[in-house]
């Protein structure tokens, strides 16, 4: 289109003064050269655009934090235990790699002199560094959290980050198989919970299983995790789609994930429960989130 543009811009230029006879031929002459520069300035400019352009730079996702993955953010669909499904949508956001560790807990309490609400350090022995901390309440995960810079997920996040793009798996494990075994630490039913020995608790190192497609780690069994919510069974009917934020009061906290000493059931993406914020369980643990910075990458 554009080279028709030109040769009629030119035809017409050079037509314009044919009528003319004499002095006005000196014209016609100057009017055809005018024109013809012109056609081949623009005709330049038109070959410049056309020349191949280089290939833009792949996308980069937000490069996290150490010991965070970047979870893109995006719409799913989320079920209540009655298996209605909600649409809903989570902005990107980072998330820890793994459940926070004894180890990890323990450098906090020795940085801050934090004096836990739970009995976190009757499990938390060295030998166990690498096991989730457990036994440590909501106000504790949340003190651990700011000083780490972070927060707690918010219960859309982290379903959202343990479905990691499958929206029929049933487990937050790596694959979407209609089981959990071999992909979690779960099932160690302890009979009495009261006074199970410290040799009785079945937490395993973080990552000792593969991670899910997101390269998170332990989304199911191993630590049942804290999130930010308070809990109401019914809130999923009255939230909003985009990033929600949980009820304003309701019955507890949320807790997600089932833990070592749970039954596969407990451990389905589907299933949701809450605990009073000082609730001290040595299946209880957490991970921590965080915003993405604004302006940057």
């Amino acid at each position: 289109m554009l080279i028709d543009g030109l040769q009629v811009l030119f035809s017409t230029a050079g037509r314009r003064t044919s009528v003319c006879c004499g002095q006005c031929a000196r014209y016609d002459i100057a009017g055809h050269s005018v024109a013809k520069g012109l056609w081949l300035v623009l005709l330049a400019v038109y070959l410049s655009a056309c020349r191949a352009q280089p290939a833009e730079l792949p996308y980069r996702p937000y490069a996290p934090p150490p010991g965070m993955v970047f979870v893109p953010g995006g719409m799913f669909v989320r079920y209540d235990e009655a298996h209605r499904g909600y649409l809903t949508s989570v902005a990107p956001f980072f998330l820890d790699r793994t459940e926070v560790t004894n180890g990890e807990f323990r450098r906090f309490v020795a940085a801050t002199g934090y004096q836990s609400e739970g009995r976190w350090a009757l499990y938390a022995t060295r030998e166990r560094d690498l096991h989730p901390v457990v036994a440590v309440t909501w106000n504790d995960a949340v003190a651990y959290a700011r000083w780490a810079g972070k927060r707690l997920p918010t219960e859309a996040e982290w379903e959202f980050a343990a479905r990691a793009g499958r929206p029929t798996a049933l487990y937050g494990t790596a694959g979407a198989g209609d089981t959990p075994s071999g992909r979690a630490a779960f099932g160690h039913i302890a009979v009495n919970p009261k006074r199970l020995p410290l040799r009785g608790i079945q937490t395993l190192p973080v990552g000792t299983f593969p991670p899910n497609p997101f390269g998170l780690y332990d989304m199911a069994g191993n630590a049942a995790e804290w999130c930010a919510d308070w809990f109401d069974a019914d809130y999923y009917a009255v939230s909003p789609v985009r990033r929600p934020p949980g009820p304003d009061f309701g019955r507890g906290r949320v807790v997600r994930g089932g833990s070592w000493n749970d039954r596969a059931e407990y451990l389905k993406l589907s299933h949701r429960y809450g605990l009073p914020s000082g609730t001290i369980a040595f299946t209880l643990g957490f991970r921590c989130a965080a915003d993405i910075p604004q302006g940057g990458r």
